[in-house]
């Protein structure tokens, strides 16, 4: 699946993505949830969590900058 930031917060914080694919668009909190319960469609991403508890998702490394986060 590749997910395409659509919203993002005053801080810059993407909250809301489509999934280019299917057209379907997922907030911040339901990919973080799918992640972290291992959901397979979402095994090329990662949660994040900053110092300050923020929590975000992006593309695990692999090198290819085409299935990154835009």
């Amino acid at each position: 699946m590749l997910l395409k930031a659509t919203e993002q917060s005053d801080t810059g914080l993407n909250t809301k993505f489509v999934n280019v694919e299917s057209g379907r668009t997922v907030t911040l909190k339901h990919a973080i949830k799918q992640i972290e319960n291992g959901n397979k469609n979402y095994s090329d991403y990662q949660t994040v969590r900053n110092s300050n508890g923020t929590v975000y998702i992006r593309s695990k490394a692999d090198g290819k900058r085409s299935n990154n986060i835009e």
